[in-house]
């Protein structure tokens, strides 16, 4: 199977530093593995991309269900 363009491409990605030792964020997908340097923007393969976002979607999702349920009293 020949790679196409898209499964070469990279996407930049930035995570954030939470605290002065948080340095990296290790991240694994289909038995790849990669530790991605927080407090900078990286580019980063596609599978990767797509995990980091749907985590980043999930956590805003999630901190906006436990909000909504915080105004309800």
């Amino acid at each position: 199977m020949k790679n196409t363009k898209k499964e070469n491409a990279v996407y930049p990605v930035f995570i954030p530093k939470l605290s002065k030792n948080d340095d990296s964020l290790f991240v694994a997908v289909n038995g790849k593995r990669m530790l991605i340097k927080k407090g900078e923007t990286v580019n980063v393969p596609l599978e990767f991309y797509e995990v980091i976002e749907n985590s980043r979607r999930q956590s805003l999702e999630a901190e906006q269900f436990i909000l909504s349920r915080s105004n309800e009293n």
